[in-house]
Formats: C-alpha cells, structure tokens, sequence
C-alpha cells in the first residue's frame, strides 16, 4: 500500500527527470506527456484517498525502511489524503489549459518547472519531518519563482524578483526556526516534536514558532510577507495562477497550522494564535481594500483570492476543532472556487488580448458559458446562501462565536460587503455594458467551467457530505495525540 502512495512523490519527480529526453525524441509530445503524468497523479491520489476515509487510518511511507524519528516519513492522514487530490486534480485540468494557454518556449522548461511545483506542493502536505518540509517548500517556491518570470516580460521579471527576495526571507526565517527547534530537542520528526514539546524551554519554542509562521506566511501569502502575490499572479502564465491560488497558498496555510498544532500544550501558545490572528486581520483588509481600486480582473481576483486566504488562516488560529474544520472547509471551497474563476479570466485574457475590465464590457453575450462561470463564482465568494463559500464562512463565524470571538465574524462580514461591491460591478460590466459583439465558441474549457459552477451549487445545496469530510480532515491537524500514535505506535503523548 504505502509502496504506491510512494508514488504521489516520485512519479513528478521522475517524469520532471525525463521532460529533456522527451524534447530529443518531439517537443510536441512535451504537453500530452503532462496530461497523461497528471492523470496518473489523479488516479493515485484518488486511490489513497478511497484508502484513507474508507479505513479511517493513514498511510504512512518510511523512506530507506527507516522509522521514525530516526527516520524520515510521509503521513497521508485525512486531510493529506484530501488536498493531495485536490492537487492532482487541479494540476490535470492545468495541464489540459496548457494546450491553449502556454505558447512562449522553451515548453521542456516549463513542463520540468510544471511538475516540480507539483512535486513540492504535494510533498509540503504529505511530511511527516520539519526539514524536508524545508526541502519540499523550497522545491515548490523555486519552481514559482522561474514560473512567474515564465512569459519573459518586464512585469514578469519584476514580479518574479519580488517573490525571491520575500522569498528568501521567509525562507531564512523558517530555517533559523527550526535550528532553534531542534537545537532545543534534537529530532525534526514532527510527531517526536509533539512528544517533546512540554519538555522545551517555552520562551524557545515561542520564538522558534513565531520564526516558522513568518517563513511560511510567504506561501500562505499572508500580510506582510505577501506583497510578492499580486504581481505574479498577474504576470505568471493562466494555468500557474490557478495552480498558485488553488494548492500553493493551501500548502502553506497546512504546514502553518500542523507545526502550530504540535506545540498546542505548551505555555504561551495562544500568543503565537493572537500573531496569527493579527496577520490574518490585516491580511483580509488589505487584500479587499486594495481589490476595490482594481481595474485588471486578473489583479483583482489576485487580491480577493488573498484575502479569503486571510480568512483561513483567521480560522485555523481560532484554536479549536470547529474553527479548523472551518478553515478547512473554506480551503477546499477557495480552490474549487478559485480555479474556476482564474481559469475563466485566464481564457478571456487569451482570447481577448486581455484582462483589463474593459475586455469585459458585453462578455456575457460574446462568450455566455464563461461569463455564467465567473458570475457564479463572484457570487458564491460574496457568500450568497446556496453557493459553497456561503456554508464555510457560516461556519467560521459560528466557530468564532462559539469562543466569545465577535471580532472575526464582524470580519467576515466586511470582506462579504467589500467584495460585493467589486464582483457585482464585474458581474454588471458583463452583463448589462458594452455592445453586443459576435458570439466567441467557448469549445472544451467552457465544459470544464461549468462543472466547476455545477460543482460549486452541489456543495452550496448538499454541504452535510462534504463538511462531514473536511471535519476528518481537520481532526487531523488538531488531535496531534492520534497523530503521534499513528506515526510512533506504542509511544503516549
């Protein structure tokens, strides 16, 4: 069992390898070839999460046949087994949008970069050892770095050297956080950590923690170290977008919320979660804030796509089982979301010349499918009852106010209002300005929007199945003592 779920890590990691012999023998097989890895990718992660919610127990691969803590591991739980599907899948639609939406050479580049980012996403969500979460998020922030530079512009080049130079000061950040880490323990398994953790110096693991959130928060693009995240979003090619918005920013926000979860007994925890919570804030304000002056729909789904990131993280520092689950709920329900909407821009912008909100004027009679899929999507992030982003924020403001916290839901409901504003002056644009040009075919990626919408309604009407999973998946992070069990059997936490 654990040999094949083995291979959620090394199958991109080897096809990434192959990419070159592949260019010798016909570039033109360069994008069939990612479809058929990413498929493949699917289907294994389809089949460890079948394995996981049906048994109920993880997976757990022991690199070399070494256990833990001497040796390195990977833990596909619940919630693992969950976003590493997500990803598949996410990154299989990319790999089908290529054919339309990736023209610049070299193609062999971008395919070895392509697999990486899935490589690193997946391999962030799936350890069970704090410094190959190191390795793999820098595997993942490398990759977006030459992804974002990708299409060879100014804006490109400029945007790309942003999100290096945040870059590598989260990175610094998060590597002087775990030498302090395992200085004070002397092991980098995370369930060993767990165990250990009533035996640290609290003042240590305070500032170790408060060092590993500020260097995950580049990737979970949270406030101040965000400000890399507008301008590639914009300036990185259509699929990578979705694929930063859809997984990227998740693999961080996971690997936040387990490290903080392991060390949730120790004294002075809930000043770390006020840290949080404060990053989350001015995370949500910003990001809404400044999508209102937005006049490129690209730029502006960037800044919303943030701010509902500032709202996971709200959730996940809550401190509770109900505001995990919802941060998780709203996780899956940001991806689904999100890839609908930049996959649907992204198409506009490759049709139309464009992004800018004049592209827009008349959409919903030249291409009406799409603009149906951005409508629904700008609807159901407002959180319009019977849309899935409506059932996840609910639940974040009764997890909040479960806890005497009035404070994230009068924040919640400010980035509702805040992006009402902006998404019906987009839906407005496409349906109700501009003249009536000719009608655009909308071939193939129109269906997959509309699955994506349909999806979207599925979840806002029949949200009970989809809760019940993401309530495992958030029982994961917060029940560190099974965690521990699972990975060091026979040992109590």
């Amino acid at each position: 069992m654990s040999q094949v779920a083995a291979l959620l890590i090394a199958l991109p990691l080897i096809s990434a390898f192959f990419v070159p012999v592949l260019k010798q023998i016909g570039k033109s097989l360069i994008k069939p070839f990612l479809v058929i890895i990413t498929l493949l990718q699917t289907l294994i992660a389809s089949w460890a999460f079948v394995q996981v919610y049906s048994t109920g127990k993880p997976i757990i691969i022991y690199a070399g046949g070494w256990k833990p803590p001497i040796g390195i591991n990977l833990y596909i739980g619940h919630f693992a087994a969950l976003f590493i599907l997500v990803i598949a899948v996410v990154s299989f639609l990319m790999a089908l949008f290529n054919f339309k939406a990736v023209t610049v050479e070299p193609i062999d580049k971008y395919a070895m970069l392509f697999l990486l980012l899935l490589l690193g996403a997946t391999g962030m969500i799936a350890t069970g050892d704090i410094f190959n979460l190191f390795v793999f998020m820098e595997i993942t922030a490398i990759s977006a770095y030459a992804l974002t530079a990708y299409n060879k512009t100014g804006e490109a080049a400029e945007a790309s050297m942003k999100y290096i130079v945040l870059g590598g000061i989260g990175s610094s950040f998060f590597l002087v956080g775990v030498a302090l880490i395992y200085g004070a323990t002397g092991t980098l398994n995370m369930a060993h950590l767990a165990m250990l953790a009533n035996d640290i110096n609290p003042t240590v693991v305070q500032v170790g923690l408060a060092l590993i959130i500020f260097g995950l928060a580049v990737e979970a693009e949270l406030f101040p170290l965000n400000a890399w995240a507008p301008d590639a979003y914009q300036a990185a090619p259509h699929p990578i977008t979705v694929m930063f918005s859809a997984f990227v920013v998740k693999a961080g926000l996971y690997a936040m919320a387990r490290i903080l979860y392991l060390f949730k007994d120790v004294s002075g925890w809930s000043s770390l979660t006020k840290l949080l919570i404060a990053m989350a804030t001015l995370t949500v304000v910003f990001a809404e804030l400044s999508a209102l002056r937005q006049k490129n729909v690209k730029r502006m789904i960037a800044y919303s796509s943030i701010g509902q990131v500032g709202l996971i993280a709200l959730a996940l520092s809550l401190g509770t089982q109900e505001g995990v689950s919802a941060g998780v709920f709203h996780m899956l329900n940001h991806a689904i979301v999100k890839t609908m909407m930049f996959m649907a821009i992204g198409y506009v912008g490759i049709t139309l010349g464009g992004t800018m909100i004049e592209n827009f004027e008349g959409l919903g009679k030249r291409m009406p499918l799409t603009s149906l899929s951005l409508t629904i999507g700008g609807i159901a992030t407002v959180g319009v009852p019977l849309f899935n982003v409506f059932w996840s924020k609910l639940r974040i403001i009764l997890a909040a106010a479960h806890e005497g916290n009035l404070w994230p839901v009068a924040l919640v409901l400010f980035a509702s209002v805040v992006e009402a504003v902006y998404y019906f002056r987009l839906i407005h644009t496409m349906w109700f300005k501009g003249k009536s040009g000719e009608r655009i075919p909308e071939g193939a990626i129109a269906i997959v929007l509309l699955l994506l919408a349909m999806l979207i309604i599925v979840i806002g009407v029949y949200p009970t199945p989809f809760w019940n999973l993401v309530t495992k998946a958030g029982s994961d992070i917060v029940e560190v003592s099974k965690y521990v069990a699972n990975v060091l059997p026979g040992v109590k936490l």
